[in-house]
């Protein structure tokens, strides 16, 4: 399981970004049944969880107050974003591949969220910009909409930036990556820590998530 140290550093915050040895984070598997049942299709519908298991139909954003309710997102290469306030009354997990980040998924989920105390964000692992080849049209369309940083080689498009670049345009000050690249990154043996749809993994992906406790958020 790979943490954030921004997030560990509120209290009454709990989560957690998965690994191909726990595509399940271990923070959340007591609570694992009672995510949102939902579809992620890659846009940028936002949705709120109220209730345990709630069914939000097809959304790629997920927003909670409710304490001890999970909100996860499920990821091979893409950006997976958590989100948590600085009072910990409030938490978001995030899928932001390329469709979602050109369409807005981010600025979308900070809406959602509204106002409140400081919004701390982590970024987890998400394959990096020499692994992330594309089409010249697509890297052109993203050049030209969140400029040169977007596509610092030719082809490649960096995630990560783009990512960081919307979180700071909607006033996120503290940003956090963390986990390395999905494609490239190993362990001491030369095994993949990660699954990777690039790498050719068609099996099972990675959750990451987060939640309040109600331990200390009451």
């Amino acid at each position: 399981m790979v943490t954030s140290r921004l997030l560990n550093s509120i209290p009454g915050i709990r989560h957690g970004f998965g690994c191909a040895a726990a595509l399940v984070p271990p923070v959340l598997e007591n609570m694992w049944s009672l995510r949102p049942v939902k579809r992620q299709v890659h846009g940028t519908h936002v949705a709120p969880v109220e209730l345990p298991e709630q069914a939000v139909g097809e959304a790629d954003g997920f927003v909670t107050a409710v304490a001890g309710l999970p909100v996860s997102v499920i990821t091979a290469d893409c950006v997976p974003l958590l989100l948590a306030r600085r009072d910990a009354t409030q938490v978001a997990a995030v899928h932001a591949g390329w469709r979602g980040l050109y369409d807005g998924i981010i600025p979308a989920a900070l809406a959602e969220m509204g106002e409140g105390a400081p919004i701390a964000a982590a970024v987890g692992p998400t394959i990096c910009v020499e692994c992330y080849e594309v089409s010249e049209e697509l890297a052109n369309d993203f050049a030209g909409k969140f400029g040169p940083s977007a596509v610092p080689a030719f082809r490649h498009l960096d995630l990560r930036a783009i990512a960081e670049q919307q979180l700071r345009a909607a006033g996120v000050e503290e940003i956090e990556h963390v986990g390395g690249c999905t494609c490239c990154t190993c362990d001491a043996a030369g095994e993949p820590i990660y699954r990777s749809y690039r790498r050719g993994d068609r099996g099972s992906q990675m959750h990451s998530g987060l939640y309040i406790t109600s331990q200390e958020t009451t």
